[in-house]
C-alpha cells in the first residue's frame, strides 16, 4: 500500500483522486495540503480524508504518507517536488512537471539518490491507445508530415478579458498556453518521431506576458511535425499523421479516444476507441501506484517514462527560446 497526499484543490486533483480510486488499488489517499486551513479541511471532508497540512515542510516530513501528487501552479513544481524527494517521498507531478529540462534532470538525480519514484503526470504516455498508435505507424508507411493540435477555450479566458490575471495566464506562475495545452502536441511528436534536428516557433503573447496561443515546427531529416495550441479558442481539429500508404486520424490527442486509419484505396479502418468506462487519469495513477509500490522491480520501466519527460522538456526549451517565452522560475 502506498499512502499519498495531494497538493492542490482544483478539479484536476478531484480527477486524479477519482482515477486512483478506479485504477490504482495500491494508492490510498491519506492527506491534503492547502495554504488555507479552511480550504484544506473542506477538501479533506469532500474526499473522506482526515489529515490536513498547511505547512509543506511538515507534510514532507510526515511518516503518515509515502508519496505525493502535486497539482500546484507550474512555478512551484520544482521546489515542492525537490522538498518531497529530499524527504524520501515518491512524487507524481502534474504536467508540465517542471519548467525546463535542467530542473527535470536534477529532480531525477535526487529521486535516484533517495531511491524513490519521480514521474510526470501526462495522460498521453499512459493510455493503452498510445501503443496502438505507435504500432499503427508501420501501416501508413514512411511518414513525412504530421499535425498535432490541442486548442481549448479556457474557462479562465473571460477573466483575462475582464482585465484580471488568472494563474494560467500569469508568467510568474510559469504558465501560458504552451505549458498547459502545447505539451499535448509536443509529447506525441517527440515520442513517435524522436528529437528533431531543428525547432522553430511563434507565440501570440498576451498583455500579462504569457502566451495565449502558438505554433511550432519540428524538423526531422525526412519529415516535419506541425504543432498548434491555443487557450483562446476551440479548434475541433483532427490530429493527422500522413504516410505514403495511408493517414492516421486522431480525434483528440489528449485522450486518444478515436483513431482511424485511412488507406490510400479509400478504406477507413477504426483501430482504437477509448474505453469510456475508464477514467483517463486512472492509467497514470495505475502506473505511478505500481512504480511506487515496487520501485526496484519497476526501475527500468519507470526510468523509461522519466526519460521521455526529459526529452520532451528539451524540445519545450527550444520552443520557448524560439518563441520568446521566458519565466522567472527557469532558475534552479
Amino acid at each position: 500500500m502506498v499512502r499519498y497526499g495531494t497538493i492542490g484543490s482544483g478539479w484536476i486533483v478531484d480527477a486524479f483522486i477519482a482515477g486512483a480510486q478506479q485504477g490504482a488499488p495500491q494508492l490510498e489517499h491519506r492527506a491534503v495540503y492547502s495554504r488555507s486551513r479552511e480550504t484544506g479541511e473542506a477538501f479533506a471532508r469532500k474526499h473522506g480524508v482526515n489529515l490536513v497540512f498547511t505547512d509543506l515542510e511538515a507534510m514532507a516530513a510526515s511518516d503518515q504518507i509515502d508519496a505525493v501528487y502535486i497539482a500546484s501552479p507550474n512555478a512551484f513544481h520544482y521546489s515542492q517536488a525537490k522538498l518531497f524527494l529530499e524527504h524520501g517521498k515518491h512524487v507524481l507531478c502534474e504536467k508540465t512537471c517542471v519548467v525546463n529540462s535542467a530542473q527535470m534532470k536534477e529532480l531525477c538525480r535526487l529521486a535516484d539518490q533517495n531511491g524513490v519514484v519521480f514521474m510526470e503526470a501526462i495522460k498521453f504516455m499512459h493510455l493503452p491507445e498510445r501503443m496502438i498508435l505507435r504500432e499503427a505507424l508501420a501501416f501508413v508507411g514512411p511518414v513525412h508530415l504530421a499535425r498535432f493540435d490541442f486548442s481549448r477555450y479556457s474557462s479562465k479566458f473571460p477573466q483575462y478579458l475582464a482585465g484580471q490575471c488568472p494563474n494560467i495566464f500569469n508568467p510568474k506562475m510559469a504558465a501560458g498556453c504552451l505549458m498547459d495545452m502545447g505539451i499535448y502536441s509536443v509529447f506525441p511528436a517527440v515520442h513517435l518521431f524522436g528529437l528533431p534536428r531543428r525547432v522553430s516557433a511563434s507565440a501570440v503573447m498576451l498583455r500579462t506576458g504569457a502566451d495565449g496561443a502558438g505554433a511550432a515546427l519540428l524538423e526531422y531529416p525526412d519529415k516535419v511535425a506541425c504543432l498548434s495550441y491555443s487557450k483562446m479558442s476551440d479548434a475541433h481539429l483532427d490530429n493527422v499523421i500522413q504516410g505514403e500508404k495511408g493517414v492516421l486520424h486522431i480525434r483528440t490527442i489528449e485522450h486518444l479516444n478515436e483513431i482511424d486509419l485511412h488507406h490510400n484505396d479509400g478504406r477507413v479502418e477504426t483501430i482504437a476507441r477509448r474505453d469510456e468506462s475508464r477514467l483517463p487519469m486512472s492509467y497514470e495513477a495505475y502506473d505511478f501506484g505500481r512504480f511506487a509500490d515496487d520501485p526496484n522491480g519497476t526501475w527500468k520501466e519507470h526510468h523509461w517514462f522519466r526519460e521521455q519527460s526529459v526529452r520532451n522538456l528539451a524540445v519545450m526549451d527550444q520552443i520557448r527560446q524560439s518563441a520568446g517565452i521566458r519565466f522567472d522560475a527557469d532558475q534552479l
